[in-house]
């Protein structure tokens, strides 16, 4: 089968990447402190690393005990125009076109997870686990 016609006739106009990472209970969370130092390799700006307070669950019979209940997504989302399909069709590598991306406003999973644990839906480590710095 030749797919060839398929793909000149299609483009692709949105990449997207996701990921689940348990969600805090509501029902026990509390305030944890965290060094500056921590958030900041996080990926937290030393500005926003002030003022974030993270949250936790210590565990109640709601989590099972876990400090979790449920899940939230993180999401990664690349928006591709003009000079980015350009960039593709000439083979640029993959770490160019993050940077062009991120340049454009595309916001990363790590970005994603930062701003679900500065709101406290989930933790830094949950975050951190499922992201790359």
């Amino acid at each position: 089968m030749n797919i060839e016609p398929f793909l000149v006739a299609t483009s692709v106009n949105l990449l997207c990447a996701q990921r689940l990472v348990r969600r805090v209970c509501r029902d026990c969370s509390e305030p944890v402190p965290v060094p500056l130092l921590a958030l900041i390799e996080a990926g937290f700006t030393a500005e926003d690393a002030q003022s974030v307070h993270l949250m936790r669950g210590r565990g109640c019979s709601t989590c099972r005990r876990t400090g979790y209940r449920g899940r939230v997504g993180l999401f990664e989302m690349m928006e591709i125009d003009a000079e980015l399909r350009e960039m593709i069709l000439v083979g640029t590598s993959a770490l160019e076109l993050k940077r062009k991306a991120l340049e454009h406003g595309m916001t990363t999973l790590r970005q994603s997870g930062l701003r679900k644990v500065a709101s406290g839906m989930t933790t830094l480590e949950e975050v951190v686990r499922e992201t790359i710095g």
